[in-house]
């Protein structure tokens, strides 16, 4: 980033739609090197961030008296994505003149980086956000390149619009890096048995956690293409997601992740256990613009399976619910550790829950760390879509802000 660029002259000016803006434009300009985890992230760091800062219904969600350092790290997002080269130092790609899903899915196919590039800043600058989602949807779901975060890209994207109508360029990159492994992706529905029967048990399913192997990394595109390559996603979930509607896939496997953070081996709350919600919600909340919905489904219990599979260590238990908290003493809910943050949350009287939320809100506006920032704006989703299990996702929600305090980071 130059020393002319527009952050080191202060922010006091900016609205906070401004501010967007100004980061948008930094962020949708792709990086010219495959993307390492910030770059990926930064666009969907901007997205959830932009959501904590938002108004809510209930709250709003960051006090005033905190609103600035939340937007300090929407500059810290810019600031570190400019670190990385851009892929050139001329205008934008020029449209390409004939834009179409066709297009755009035979340069990822052909992993045309600049061809993927042109198509795409065509279509985010000729089409509405709701025709672009819904255009990019069906190339996207089923992907494990990028992370297998296109879906959340795309699920959060009509959010980031209403701060920045220049927000679908963000889909450039995105683009690019799926282009660079475009034969990465999930096709085991595709197989499934003829005649085969649906059995409604996905939730019970996934409470357990059958060791499918090492994937070798912790990284999603393994993890997800053992768990096909094995067969165990085609053993477990062929049958309970047959005819499975998005509503109910959500309800279950979104419950199940929430489990898994508050009763599941602890080590594995910041990333395993967070993209266990994060991207089955995303997944399951673009289904509905798929030609397939029913694909979707499949997908997202996927990686719920995929999580479970290599990270579980305990049979989850839904009756369970976090120990009423031994003391009533005023504090800081996340200086006691994640358990006993859970614990708050899920008990408090409901006149004392707001100011709770608010501080795990406001906790994950400040920190750095992008899948903190995911997480909390997915479980005040899923408690929005799914209030019945409000305290859960709240408990889930709180539980990991405080892994992250008592990490010190």
């Amino acid at each position: 980033m130059s020393a002319a660029d527009p952050f080191r002259h202060g922010l006091d000016h900016l609205s906070d739609g401004a501010l967007v803006q100004l980061v948008a434009a930094h962020v949708a300009v792709p990086r010219r090197d495959p993307a390492d985890s910030f770059v990926l992230h930064a666009p969907l760091e901007l997205m959830a961030r932009t959501a904590l800062l938002a108004r809510s219904a209930l709250l709003r969600l960051v006090p005033p008296a905190e609103r600035e350092a939340a937007r300090q790290r929407l500059v810290g997002v810019a600031l570190e994505y400019g670190r990385h080269d851009p892929i050139d130092e001329g205008p934008p790609a020029t449209p390409a003149a004939d834009a179409s899903a066709a297009r755009l899915r035979d340069a990822l196919a052909a992993g045309d980086l600049d061809e993927v590039d042109r198509v795409v800043v065509a279509l985010a600058t000729t089409t509405t956000a709701a025709e672009l989602v819904a255009t990019l949807a069906d190339l996207i779901v089923d992907r494990l390149a990028a992370a297998a975060h296109g879906a959340i890209f795309l699920y959060h994207l009509p959010r980031l619009l209403a701060a920045d109508p220049t927000a679908p360029l963000l889909a450039r990159g995105l683009l690019r890096e799926i282009a660079r492994q475009p034969g990465r992706a999930l096709t085991w529905m595709d197989r499934r048995e003829p005649g085969l029967a649906p059995t409604r048990d996905l939730r019970e399913r996934l409470l357990g956690h059958p060791h499918v192997g090492d994937p070798g990394s912790p990284f999603i595109d393994p993890t997800m293409a053992l768990v096909e390559r094995s067969g165990l996603a085609d053993e477990l979930l062929a049958a309970p997601t047959l005819g499975l509607a998005a509503a109910e896939a959500r309800r279950d496997l979104l419950r199940v992740a929430a489990w898994s953070m508050l009763q599941d081996d602890p080590a594995h709350a910041p990333y395993g256990w967070s993209h266990a919600l994060t991207m089955p919600q995303a997944t399951l909340g673009i289904a509905p613009v798929c030609r397939d919905p029913g694909r979707a489904v499949a997908v997202a219990a996927t990686f719920t399976l995929g999580f479970r599979s290599t990270l579980g260590r305990t049979v989850l238990d839904p009756a369970r619910v976090p120990a009423r908290p031994t003391t009533t003493a005023p504090g800081d809910p996340l200086t006691a550790g994640p358990d006993a943050a859970a614990a708050a949350v899920w008990h408090a009287a409901d006149d004392e829950l707001g100011p709770l939320v608010a501080r795990v809100v406001t906790y994950a506006a400040h920190h750095e760390d992008a899948h903190l920032a995911k997480h909390t704006v997915a479980c005040l989703d899923a408690t929005r879509d799914d209030p019945t299990s409000g305290r859960l996702f709240l408990a889930a929600a709180a539980y990991l802000a405080a892994w992250w305090h008592v990490q010190g980071t």
